[in-house]
């Protein structure tokens, strides 16, 4: 594997890769970054108030070789209380124990953006932008899939997300392509090598992406054995095509399929999905109202859940939909008619056939350097017990990992500060139910006991 540039060259590349496509910012990494300070320049991606100014350098409170520092245990991310009635998420009484907690590294990668794990495998699968999946493990490190001939880490584009099949040797994909549009596509893999292969390529589906930046990239099964895919609203800024609300266009959704071919089709639309019924819409799409779903996901307990939902230049934000109310079926996230809890695109209805707006589980906003919400799971691993029923998330900017107390009400939710990684762009859970911090930058992290 190839060592990580210093953390200032890593951001310099990544931000000149966000504004070089499609006449609009790309974002900074994945999602809106802080104000640019050179003089004679412009910020496309722009909200219809003034974003405070970004008061610190990405990288200023971590070392430069990316490792992992102690926490800062004043720095609790500042937030807007949720609107009264909000429901608390569905886990047991609270309040949860403080957990205490370190980031152990378990390696170094070419600019990883997530991991995954395989059932029944004790392997890590790391996902790499440029285009390759390696399994790390006890014994040997393996790239099991190269793919970059059919992509390239471009600011917020490249191979974006892996998820393996609950029951078959199959694994999906989730990248651009040359022309930047989304694939997912379908690859065997082979139980005892782990590898995929490349010539059982089969391409599922296929998005238009009208610009460079959200592009999500997430994908996963969800506990009823169905492929839920993040799709963001097509970039730019200020939602210009209006594609997260409207129903008949995938984008600024998750969708929800079945990858099994039917009737001459690439895949197989549930029968119980929200919309198969409705005239113009998307029958594939399960929640809708997103910006950019960069990272979301289920809880193994509850069945919940969650997404960490990019926001523009004023509130980052985190959704959350219990699975006694569907789990997001149907379910109006609001962008772009709201940025958080505040109105954003007053043309935007509060209300979309007839599905009222949902509002945030929480919000912060950019102060301290912060910029772009890098989510998220709820622990249930059993290495570090205190850590069961936290949800944890990041700062792609300050690089601030934080845990939300999921049994804490919406109006007053709890969070406390657990660690510090230099351009966390994701927490997943890997093997066993441990969760892990990954760095664009290079390294993926284990959280262990302090």
């Amino acid at each position: 594997m190839r060592a990580p540039l210093s953390i200032l060259v890593m951001l310099s590349l990544v931000l000149a890769a966000c504004s070089s496509d499609d006449g609009a910012s790309d974002d900074a990494g994945f999602g809106q970054g802080p104000p640019s300070t050179e003089a004679g320049s412009t910020t496309v991606d722009a909200p219809t108030t003034t974003a405070p100014p970004d008061t610190t350098s990405p990288g200023d409170t971590t070392t430069a070789d990316d490792t992992a520092v102690p926490p800062d245990t004043t720095a609790a991310p500042p937030t807007t209380a949720a609107p009264a009635g909000t429901a608390p998420a569905t886990t047991v009484a609270g309040p949860l124990p403080e957990p205490s907690v370190e980031l152990t590294p378990v390696g170094q990668f070419d600019q990883p953006v997530g991991i995954t794990s395989r059932p029944g495998d004790e392997t890590l699968y790391v996902i790499e932008q440029p285009g390759r999946i390696v399994a790390s493990g006890a014994e040997s490190t393996d790239v099991v899939l190269d793919m970059t001939d059919l992509t390239a880490a471009r600011g917020e584009r490249g191979l974006l997300g892996l998820a393996f099949h609950p029951d078959d040797d199959l694994a999906y994909v989730h990248h651009t392509d040359d022309d930047g549009d989304t694939v997912v596509a379908e690859y065997a893999v082979d139980a005892a090598t782990r590898r995929f292969d490349p010539a059982s390529r089969r391409v599922v589906l296929t998005v238009d992406q009208p610009f460079g930046n959200h592009n999500g990239g997430r994908l996963t099964f969800g506990p009823d054995g169905m492929l839920y895919i993040g799709l963001g609203d097509g970039g730019s800024a200020d939602d210009p095509q209006r594609t997260a609300l409207d129903l008949s266009r995938r984008l600024g959704k998750i969708l929800r399929l079945d990858p099994t071919p039917a009737d001459g089709q690439p895949f197989t639309v549930p029968d119980d999905n929200p919309f198969v019924d409705t005239d113009g819409a998307d029958p594939t799409i399960w929640s809708f109202g997103l910006r950019n779903p960069w990272r979301f996901s289920f809880d193994d307990a509850t069945g919940d859940l969650w997404i960490a939902d990019v926001g523009q230049n004023e509130w980052e934000e985190i959704d959350h939909a219990p699975a006694d109310a569907g789990a997001g079926r149907a379910t109006n996230f609001g962008w772009s008619a709201f940025e958080g809890f505040e109105r954003f695109n007053t043309d935007q209805p509060e209300t979309v056939a007839g599905i009222p707006h949902t509002p945030p589980r929480f919000v912060y906003d950019h102060s301290g350097g912060r910029c772009s919400v890098s989510g998220g799971a709820v622990s249930r691993g059993d290495l570090v017990p205190d850590l069961q029923g936290w949800y944890v998330f990041g700062d792609y900017c300050s690089g601030e990992i934080w845990g939300l107390d999921t049994t804490s009400a919406a109006e007053t939710p709890r969070t406390v500060p657990l660690a510090q990684l230099d351009v966390v762009v994701a927490v997943h859970e890997g093997p066993f139910g441990d969760l892990y911090a990954v760095s664009n930058a290079g390294t993926v992290a284990r959280f262990s006991p302090a």
